[in-house]
């Protein structure tokens, strides 16, 4: 398992309450489809000009392509605030368009 963590890039472990913290928030916050699955994830970023630490959030369902977004901050570092940007983000997903086809 250690492998699969690096090569991820994932230097600490998450706090799962945080994670839970976290999907809650933008599934409360967010319109998320009754079959649709809240990921959060702390990714490293060896990119110039990113971040060294990003959270990575994505609304995955079934029927659609998944709709992702990426903090440039650690999981640890998430607030509800944060979240509530994603929604009113200019020029981004409009929350209450994005649905799951039928």
């Amino acid at each position: 398992m250690g492998d699969v963590m690096l090569l991820f890039g994932n230097s600490e472990k998450p706090d799962p309450e945080q994670v839970a913290q976290i999907r809650a928030w933008v599934a409360k916050l967010l319109p998320v489809p009754e079959d649709g699955f809240v990921m959060v994830k702390q990714m490293e970023c060896p990119e110039d000009g990113c971040p060294p630490v990003e959270t990575i959030i994505a609304v995955l369902c079934n029927h659609a392509g998944p709709k992702q977004w990426k903090l440039p901050k650690p999981l640890r570092d998430v607030t509800r605030g944060d979240i509530e940007d994603l929604c009113s983000s200019p020029g981004d997903w409009t929350p209450q368009e994005w649905r799951c086809p039928d």
